[in-house]
């Protein structure tokens, strides 16, 4: 038997830490086990042009169970066309016997199923539900939307914050153009949408710390992101490239992990090459600055 929440659970920030610890006291509490059960993907996917999750369903997964839950991952497709009344009847043949969520939560078929809902009909299906209010800081509801704001705007060191942890990127290598070794800097390309659909942060360079598959040591390095728009390409796509500080080992088809610390300047159409090489030697000085 189980107490459960449920949600896409993106970032696993402050608001949701709250409501998944209530779910551990409340298991513990009324003999239960805690179940997180997770989806892939909120709504937005799918109808309101969503920019991008924060973490992958893997990692997210990972977060909750660190917290000491079981997770179930479920696609928002294989649900949206069942009713709010379904939905607790699959609850309840699934063992659970007590509901934790949000003041916002909402389920089944159009969202119809809510709050007042279950604190209405949740004791036919026998169980019980907790509702929490909303987790503010300075007046604001620490929210996964909050959080994406923050990282398009650059403000990388409030959206850590929020996430009580650093924000990271993830993906295997892949080979490019060689534009960055041309240029004495040469980048790791990393596919960080190679599995799902992540956020791209504010275009710009970023101070970051990253681990790369099967190398123990830590490597600091400058993120870029963005169109390259000093360069001509036949399709202007967001890259992701690292430049690793004081590496020179390939590492094409390798799986790395981004941390991403500081947001560091925007980015610049130059009029040249030689523009770009004086702007990255700036950056790698500032980067210096700041690391050691």
């Amino acid at each position: 038997m189980y107490s459960v929440a449920v949600g896409t659970f993106d970032g696993v920030h402050k608001g949701h830490k709250y409501i998944l610890n209530k779910n551990i006291e409340n298991a513990k509490s009324n003999d239960l086990k805690p179940l997180a059960i997770m989806l892939r993907y909120p709504m937005s996917q799918y109808v309101n042009g969503f920019p991008g999750l924060l973490y992958p369903s893997w990692e997210r997964a990972k977060f909750i169970k660190d917290l000491g839950m079981e997770v179930e991952i479920i696609d928002m497709q294989n649900v949206w066309n069942i009713t709010h009344y379904k939905y607790l009847e699959i609850l309840k043949e699934r063992g659970v016997k007590y509901i934790v969520c949000g003041e916002d939560f909402k389920f089944g078929r159009g969202a119809i199923g809510d709050t007042r809902f279950l604190l209405k009909h949740a004791h036919r299906y026998d169980m019980k539900v907790q509702i929490l209010h909303d987790l503010k800081e300075k007046g604001n509801r620490i929210s996964s939307t909050m959080i994406r704001n923050a990282i398009k705007k650059g403000n990388i060191k409030l959206a850590n914050k929020m996430l009580e942890k650093t924000w990271t990127l993830e993906g295997p290598v892949y080979e490019d153009r060689h534009i960055g070794q041309k240029l004495g800097f040469p980048t790791a390309n990393i596919d960080i949408r190679f599995k799902e659909d992540i956020i791209f942060p504010k275009y710009g360079v970023y101070l970051v710390k990253g681990k790369i598959e099967n190398i123990e040591k830590e490597y600091w390095g400058l993120m870029n992101v963005g169109v390259r728009p000093t360069y001509f390409e036949n399709k202007k796509v967001p890259k992701v490239e690292v430049f690793f500080i004081d590496f020179d080992y390939n590492i094409y088809n390798k799986y790395v992990k981004i941390e991403i610390i500081n947001y560091m300047r925007e980015e610049v159409k130059f009029k040249n090459e030689t523009d770009l090489i004086k702007a990255m030697n700036e950056d790698l000085r500032n980067a210096r600055e700041i690391i050691y």
